[in-house]
């Protein structure tokens, strides 16, 4: 009884945009309340906003993790966090409460001094990440995704209560949301940065309509056509299959949802929307209860508490997983899984092979500058999943090994108990970057290839890209990482000549080769560790003292893998794969696949794209 009566409270209290418009045809701007229930879960969710609510700041308070590249302060100084405060206090609005209310109040006329108001400086519109490093006179970039972030918050506290704000306070805001949408505007972020286009997309549609600002509606307007030209033409999002931007994304899109009503806008805003879910569904494999790879842009490896939740509200408690979560909704993301998708979730025939043009290449040729190299053009990039009963193997064609990549991953066990393994490149014992990964997959085989881009990322793909096409390293590394349930997990050396291993865990088995590697004549060896919730095989390229490693002068730097899950097979044997090199690539081929690329550190376009797979 009680599950039922939490999802009538989800699906029927928390939309916001109710009624029609009284002075536009394409926005909703008529409030409406949540009821006692939702209000009850709103402030639960409040709570820990409020642990960190300074009355003196009127703002929330943290303490900076890490030196970030858009700030000058160092880690452990306590700052006044522009975005989340406006976030608490957008939620605070829909409380109902007087004295939530004007906390609500107070943190808007905190945040709002806080934006550039200069038209003269180019970031005009855009706020700090905190008052205590203010946008003029530091070194570190401006981040203007601040214009959007922001502003999508001010733009609901106006929506939702404007009876709460004095005509002083909406003409504030209302100069803030003008200067921001023009910040945005300025900008004209590419369909390919997914969840900013969306973001700014919505911010213009609704601030031009909302003040009858005739070029930030057409703009708005136009964006979103354009957004959902891109997506459909480019088969999706450019943070394919991400369990974090996609939800970004959907997030952006109930917005838009809750606010859009012109029909044909409407239409297509739906159409996106459904399209998250339904890439959400073709990938979750149901035996492991997992969301499954290959994935851009991951921050876990495995279903984390809060999807889970995400998944239970939204499919109205059909999709209960097992796990500590919260099995009530988000209040002010009332999201829903729409009906025709469900049964992808809960009814699955097993084995299947799922595969998904994510992004084409001549799609983005036509869109963007800088995706072609002479005669080259940007290739497809294409995932693979196969689902078998007992695990799921994804693949992608070309990606690259940055530690939110998961181009080549599987899942397996209970979903009281999953696994995974997973394939990463570390340079020092981090994720690097520069390193890409070619694969062909048929079901259970993959066949892949390692390579490196000389003007590629470190850490990050663009932050700190390589200069002067060299590194300093003292350990360069292929890791085999499982993870989860890892209380039968196993590798074991079989043939050192032949680099094969073997993994088991529990019903799993798989075999793993290395068929080739080579780096500037160092071939590489096996060496297998652990730590409390992980364990791994890793391919030991170089381990010593460090040193400077020229990569544009290196002849090869390339290093093939197989990887064949066993279970379920008659055979156990490891098929012969074979390892063939001219002057410019490396081809594997065995087990009826090929795959060739550059062998040599190359430019980064070059080394994404100039490959072969055979079956494609």
């Amino acid at each position: 009884m009680k599950k039922l009566t939490i999802l009538v409270v989800a699906t029927t209290c928390f939309l916001f945009w109710v009624g029609c418009s009284t002075h536009n045809s394409n926005i909703q701007t008529r409030p409406s309340r949540l009821n006692k229930e939702a209000i009850a879960l709103l402030k639960k969710e409040l709570v820990a906003s409020e642990a960190k609510y300074d009355d003196g700041k009127k703002m929330i308070w943290s303490i900076t993790k890490e030196k970030h590249y858009h700030s000058d302060l160092d880690s452990g100084v306590k700052v006044h966090d522009t975005r989340s405060s406006i976030q608490y206090a957008a939620a605070l609005m829909h409380t109902d409460d007087a004295a939530c209310i004007q906390r609500g109040i107070d943190i808007v006329k905190a945040i709002l001094p806080l934006q550039e108001k200069d038209t003269s400086q180019p970031y005009c519109g855009v706020w700090p990440y905190y008052p205590e490093d203010p946008l003029k006179g530091r070194k570190a970039p401006v981040d203007y995704n601040w214009a959007d972030f922001i502003s999508v918050y001010l733009i609901d506290i106006l929506l939702t209560a404007p009876a709460h704000l004095n005509a002083a306070l909406k003409a504030q805001i209302k100069e803030a949301l003008i200067l921001a949408a023009r910040s945005i505007m300025k900008r004209d972020v590419k369909a390919d940065y997914t969840n900013i286009c969306i973001m700014g997309t919505y911010v213009c549609y609704v601030v031009g309509n909302l003040y009858e600002v005739p070029d930030i509606g057409r703009y708005g307007m136009n964006k979103l056509h354009y957004f959902y030209n891109y997506t459909k033409n480019s088969k999706g999002f450019t943070e394919y299959n991400s369990p974090t931007y996609t939800v970004v994304a959907m997030n952006e899109l109930l917005r838009m949802k809750q606010a859009i009503i012109n029909p044909m806008d409407k239409k297509m805003v739906d159409e996106l929307y459904a399209l998250c879910w339904s890439m959400i569904a073709r990938h979750f494999h149901q035996p492991s209860g997992q969301w499954c790879g290959p994935n851009l842009r991951a921050y876990n490896d495995l279903l984390t508490p809060e999807l889970k939740q995400l998944f239970y509200y939204a499919s109205h408690g059909q999709i209960e997983l097992p796990g500590v979560y919260p099995r009530e909704p988000h209040v002010l993301e009332p999201h829903e899984i729409p009906s025709n998708i469900i049964p992808q979730f809960l009814h699955q025939t097993l084995p299947r092979i799922t595969i998904d043009t994510f992004i084409a290449g001549n799609y983005l040729a036509r869109d963007h500058a800088g995706y072609g190299d002479g005669d080259r053009q940007a290739k497809d990039i294409v995932g693979k999943l196969y689902a078998h009963p007992q695990y799921a193997l994804a693949s992608v064609n070309q990606g690259y090994c940055w530690n939110q990549c998961r181009p080549l991953i599987a899942h397996w066990g209970t979903p009281e108990t999953p696994s995974y393994l997973r394939v990463r490149f570390l340079h020092d014992l981090y994720d690097f970057s520069a390193v890409h990964i070619k694969s062909v997959q048929d079901a259970e085989n993959v066949l892949s290839i390692l390579n490196v881009a000389y003007n590629g990322g470190d850490k990050h793909p663009n932050i700190d890209r390589i200069k002067d096409s060299a590194i300093t390293a003292a350990d360069l590394r292929l890791r085999i990482e499982t993870g989860g349930d890892i209380s039968t997990a196993v590798f074991s050396i079989i043939d050192k000549k032949k680099n094969e291993l073997l993994f088991t865990s529990g019903p799993i088995s798989m075999a793993i080769q290395i068929p080739y590697s080579n780096w500037g004549e160092l071939q590489g060896h096996w060496e297998l560790g652990g730590s409390a919730d992980k364990k791994w095989a890793d391919y030991v390229i170089y381990s010593g003292s460090k040193k400077i490693v020229n990569l544009a002068a290196m002849q090869e730097a390339v290093t093939g893998l197989f990887l064949s899950v066993l279970t379920g097979k008659e055979e156990s044997k490891v098929p012969e794969i074979t390892a063939t090199t001219d002057s410019n690539y490396l081809r594997l081929s065995g087990s009826g696949l090929a795959v060739r690329a550059l062998k040599r550190p190359n430019d980064e376009f070059r080394i994404k794209n100039d490959f072969e797979t055979d079956p494609k």
